[in-house]
């Protein structure tokens, strides 16, 4: 297997897309006439709608609710993106618990007979961890092409619009960070099966030749440099030499700023609360390098989430087998 050395050569032409093959139809949660409602949500691009609902819940003794969810647009509507936030602890991408036609990023497919005008139906968990106290927020917005869980302006329609569960007083407790404990990123290799992003919306690593329709969740990737050895390297600033099919793909490729931090593996261990990390102020860098066993970086990403990284195990070289191994907490 051909390896590289400091930034790779063209080996991104194997990242094309990863192909999702679906039924193309989203039958299954096409709505029921005759079905009763606990949240009936309506957005419209461009008129009076019901773009925000709240729905009192008794956590104790319910599971779920029912909802109904329509968008009307002039404009071609994609993809439906939906998210989750469970007592305030930042948004995650929700999976429908229904059999749809997914794309591969985790969003509903609307091309076809749904992209101008859709009415569907979801089963909404009422989380068991909601309590006596809390809300759960489920947020829905549907895009002109591929979007981002984490920045609904991507390529937006319209508005979003919202499904709060609300328990109780509603008083969400203090956000805890999210905490990836043993990342593994490899160095590039020539036929793009390396596992050389992350993502820091759940910590997933990516290999390179899934492409197009991962792209807006990598924030970060390893490379070893000739003039710097060990290094992390923002999506949007990873060599473009050694990536050129990267820099050519015209979607949105993310920021993130990182700087040493003084802080010790000690410090680092001992975090736990979201506040813990305000501290942090935006780097300059969009890289750091000469990375070692037992550093600790600071970072910032673009949606302004705030982390730091230890790094449990840096390895020189560019052999397959070669990898930075780290622990990520960051802001929810």
């Amino acid at each position: 297997m051909k390896h590289f050395r400091n930034y790779a050569s063209p080996f991104l032409i194997a990242m094309g897309s990863l192909f999702v093959f679906s039924c193309d139809t989203n039958d299954e949660i096409m709505v029921d006439p005759n079905a009763q409602f606990d949240a009936v949500l309506e957005v419209n691009e461009d008129g009076p709608a019901n773009p925000d609902v709240v729905v009192n819940v008794n956590a104790i003794t319910q599971s779920e609710i029912e909802a109904k969810v329509s968008f009307k647009a002039t404009t071609s509507m994609k993809r439906l993106y939906i998210t989750q936030n469970i007592k305030g602890q930042g948004e995650t991408k929700f999976a429908p618990t229904e059999s749809v036609d997914l794309k591969g990023d985790g969003s509903v497919d609307l091309t076809g007979k749904n992209d101008k005008d859709f009415e569907f139906q979801f089963t909404l968990p009422v989380p068991s961890g909601l309590g006596t106290d809390g809300t759960v927020v489920y947020k829905f917005w549907v895009t002109s092409g591929n979007g981002d869980f984490r920045d609904e302006t991507q390529r937006l329609i319209g508005t979003p619009g919202t499904i709060t569960l609300k328990s109780g007083t509603s008083s969400n407790p203090t956000a805890s960070v999210k905490k990836f404990e043993n990342v593994k990123l490899f160095t590039p290799t020539a036929d793009a099966n390396s596992m050389t992003f992350v993502s820091l919306l759940d910590g997933r690593v990516y290999t390179i030749e899934q492409g197009e329709e991962y792209i807006t969740f990598w924030d970060f990737g390893y490379i070893n440099l000739a003039d710097g050895g060990p290094a992390l390297h923002a999506t949007s600033s990873y060599p473009a030499v050694a990536i050129p099919s990267l820099d050519a793909l015209t979607e949105t490729k993310n920021l993130v700023y990182f700087k040493n931090s003084t802080k010790t593996g000690v410090e680092f261990d001992a975090i736990t609360m979201s506040s813990e990390l305000d501290f942090i102020t935006t780097p300059s860098e969009t890289f750091v390098k000469s990375l070692v066993t037992g550093d600790i970086v600071e970072f910032v990403d673009q949606y302004g989430k705030k982390g730091m990284i230890k790094v449990l195990e840096a390895m020189e070289g560019n052999e397959s087998n070669k990898f930075i191994r780290i622990a990520i907490k960051v802001q929810p």
